[in-house]
């Protein structure tokens, strides 16, 4: 399995492991990064599939409470974040398929998230927001995003447009590597395998 460093992109070296996690160092930005030991082993969700994999991201604890339950409901594996630094960084450790993203939250905002996600693991991308705005439509619009939910959204809303970023992820030729080689992570868009 190879590890990028979530900052750069460079293939990261293994550093050890301790308490149920493993640590990763990159030469480049000489930093060192962990992840628990059970992200590295596939789970299986319904009928022996590999469960989805689903990062959540929003300031308010009561939405990540929230949609955590639902997708665990659909057998999803769900990682969550509070603020946009520390979704780049699960992001780059778990490889999501899907990401619910909050638009309002500590720095960087949604719109920045959706961005740096797109350009280097390339997840289905699903935006939250409790402010209607026009702008917020287009730019989602732009950025190719499943969908824009407006807070307060209900369980089908947020169902229905996760159904729709699983068959998006469906017809991705990497999801179907994916599924034969186990919970093995996407590569980074640009970065080669050597």
């Amino acid at each position: 399995m190879d590890i990028h460093c979530p900052r750069c992109g460079l293939p990261a070296e293994a550093a050890g492991h301790e308490d149920g996690r493993a640590f990763f160092a990159c030469s480049r930005c000489q930093r060192v990064f962990s992840a628990p030991l059970a992200s590295f082993i596939p789970h299986a969700g319904p009928a022996g599939a590999l469960a989805t994999r689903v990062l959540v991201v929003d300031d308010a604890d009561a939405m990540v409470h929230l949609l955590r339950m639902w997708l665990e409901d659909e057998g999803c594996e769900v990682f969550t974040a509070v603020s946009g630094r520390d979704a780049l960084d699960l992001a780059a450790t778990y490889y999501p398929d899907v990401v619910f993203v909050d638009l309002v939250m500590p720095p960087p905002d949604g719109f920045r998230v959706c961005h740096e996600l797109k350009t280097r693991l390339a997840p289905e991308i699903i935006l939250m927001t409790g402010v209607s705005n026009p702008d917020s439509r287009r730019r989602a619009a732009e950025l190719g995003v499943v969908a824009l939910l407006e807070k307060p959204f209900t369980r089908e809303a947020a169902m229905a447009a996760y159904g729709t970023a699983v068959e998006r992820c469906r017809r991705d030729p990497l999801s179907r590597l994916r599924a034969h080689f186990g919970g093995v992570p996407r590569l980074p868009r640009g970065v080669a395998i050597e």
